[in-house]
């Protein structure tokens, strides 16, 4: 693992999980809407699987599924099933984040006990990231000696403030980790706005026939942000951590945003033995 200086953490616009926690807008953001974008896309050409609905209260669940052909090279496709895929509105979003707290002993993952928070924090300590917080950032900062950061002194402030500097670590484990975490659940895809849909640590339905790249072997690599984020006209201070693309991917060959892409998937599923009757009406239309 390396470590390199994030010097626009403390004072930069762009927001820390307390603000997407404390903006009352929960999953209402670009993301969403770009998993809602495309539920509507592929339920309309029925390719989604009865009963599923995004985001909702299931944490095993994920943000879309598909009844799709399972592919074999050099033959049409005679039998299909559902994916699990995971979907992110770009390599700029945060792939997993938290709070964090010192307990005396160590740094400690916390937020909102919302699903989706409880989801992010799990893919963290999947990756054992405490461990490497500890190691970058030891002991315990003054903020949590006092019930509020504006309590703190300005000097025990300014020694927090300079020896937890915001830092980026970066390390080959972390794709690895990530990928392994969905797989755990049966997530096996991800698809990246702007990139394309990638195989994760499997590709049960053979996708890659139709381009559909590896994610672990795209170039991609991920990094952790530990930020100290303070306002300079409220005073205030406090620690995150998220979990970010470093390398961007190569573009995948295969991308669920073009239109080539769903009929391709919708023609093919509608032509399987096994199809579920919503898709086989797609042939009667």
């Amino acid at each position: 693992m390396s470590v390199a200086l994030d010097p626009a953490g403390l004072y930069g616009p762009d927001p820390d999980y307390d603000d997407w926690a404390n903006s009352g807008m929960g999953k209402l953001n670009f993301g969403f809407v770009y998993e809602q974008k495309l539920f509507h896309q592929y339920k309309e050409v029925g390719l989604v699987p009865s009963g599923f609905t995004p985001a909702g209260a299931d944490s095993t669940a994920a943000d879309l599924e598909l009844w799709t052909a399972n592919y074999i090279s050099g033959t049409q496709p005679t039998h299909g099933s559902k994916i699990k895929i995971e979907v992110k509105l770009d390599t700029e979003a945060d792939y997993g984040q938290a709070s964090l707290e010192h307990n005396g002993a160590t740094w400690v993952l916390t937020g909102k006990n919302t699903t989706e928070a409880l989801e992010m924090r799990k893919i963290l300590n999947s990756m054992n990231v405490i461990s490497e917080i500890n190691r970058v950032w030891p002991g315990k900062p003054n903020l949590f000696k006092y019930s509020n950061s504006k309590l703190v002194p300005a000097k025990e402030k300014q020694e927090d403030i300079e020896k937890y500097k915001s830092s980026f670590i970066k390390g080959s484990g972390f794709a690895n980790t990530f990928a392994s975490y969905y797989g755990s659940k049966g997530v096996y895809y991800i698809q990246i706005g702007g990139y394309g849909l990638y195989s994760l640590n499997s590709d049960p339905s053979n996708l890659r026939t139709l381009g559909v790249t590896p994610f672990l072997s795209s170039g991609v690599s991920m990094k952790l942000r530990i930020r100290t984020k303070g306002s300079a006209s409220q005073g205030t201070y406090r620690f995150s951590t998220a979990l970010l693309i470093d390398n961007k991917p190569r573009k995948s060959g295969f991308n669920l945003d073009d239109n080539e892409a769903l009929e391709r998937l919708r023609w093919d599923a509608a032509g399987c033995t096994n199809a579920p009757y919503y898709l086989i009406n797609q042939k009667l239309l």
